[in-house]
């Protein structure tokens, strides 16, 4: 049985050099060789195709995948060294696309201030998922992305 906690997400992204940090609440649990974090992303009001998405990553160990399901439809799959091919659909479009990974990391915090690489699987938070990828649509490449997904317990007010 996987012990599941309510957790605090903080995701920044740095898409060729413009970043954006956005904040969720979900639940983390660990189930045989991976991990999981899930969480639903609101709807944001005045968007054409507003409506919730619901959010599941998963990691083990160098490898990252994440299935987004609502308004948003899309499969990645990030695997460090390799291009790996996913998916996007919404109202508005719908095409393949493929990921080439140039990190994938995560840290846990050493208690001074800094982080080191974890060679196994975290069994306590906090920790911070980073990668670092190209997605290309057909054969163009359409951005250069920068990831960090930080997982904390959610605290009790």
């Amino acid at each position: 049985m996987a012990e599941s906690r309510k957790v605090r997400i903080t995701l920044e992204s740095v898409q060729d050099g413009s970043s954006h940090i956005h904040a969720y609440e979900g639940e983390w649990f660990r189930k045989e060789r991976s991990i999981f974090i899930r969480y639903s992303e609101p709807a944001v009001e005045g968007e054409p195709a507003a409506g919730e998405v619901r959010t599941l990553v998963k990691y083990r160990q160098d490898e990252l995948s994440i299935t987004r399901r609502g308004v948003i439809e899309s499969e990645q799959l990030f695997v460090l060294g390799l291009r790996r091919t996913g998916r996007y659909h919404s109202a508005m479009t719908s095409f393949s696309l493929e990921t080439d990974t140039m990190q994938l990391s995560l840290h846990i915090p050493n208690g001074d201030g800094t982080t080191e690489i974890a060679e196994t699987l975290p069994t306590t938070l906090p920790f911070t998922l980073e990668w670092e990828y190209e997605m290309h649509v057909g054969e163009q490449m359409s951005g250069r992305f920068h990831i960090r997904l930080h997982i904390q317990e959610e605290r009790n007010q």
